[in-house]
């Protein structure tokens, strides 16, 4: 037969293991903000491309064009680099948070088992 938990010492443990859940989910949080912010900086930015007009033959607007063109491709390109270390730093950040998470119902789960448990066996007064 295995010995009883200490309530006392589980209820402590419950409370460690929500601090780290919250630490974790507040941290994928985190990441994810970053990753949403980035993305919609890519969206916007392929919005903001207008393709060159045939019908353009002023040579200063073209010559413009083409500089805002490269422009474009260069933050483009720059945004997608940012864009999939922060993507790769979110799937390294999940499962730790699903791992706080469930940890942290798992005690509050025990921590509530033993409380009925020993308000069951509790000899009355």
């Amino acid at each position: 037969m295995s010995p009883r938990p200490d309530p006392a010492a589980l209820a402590r443990l419950a409370q460690l293991a929500a601090m780290k859940r919250d630490a974790e989910l507040a941290r994928l949080a985190g990441v994810a903000q970053s990753r949403a912010r980035l993305q919609s900086a890519v969206d916007a930015l392929k919005r903001t491309e207008a393709p060159l007009d045939a019908d353009d033959t002023d040579p200063a607007l073209v010559q413009a064009r083409l500089v805002h063109r490269r422009w474009t491709e260069s933050q483009h390109r720059r945004l997608n680099q940012q864009l999939a270390l922060v993507t790769a730093d979110w799937l390294r950040q999940r499962p730790a948070a699903a791992r706080a998470f469930g940890r942290a119902a798992v005690l509050s789960e025990l921590t509530t088992r033993v409380e009925r448990l020993r308000a069951a066996t509790k000899p009355p007064p």
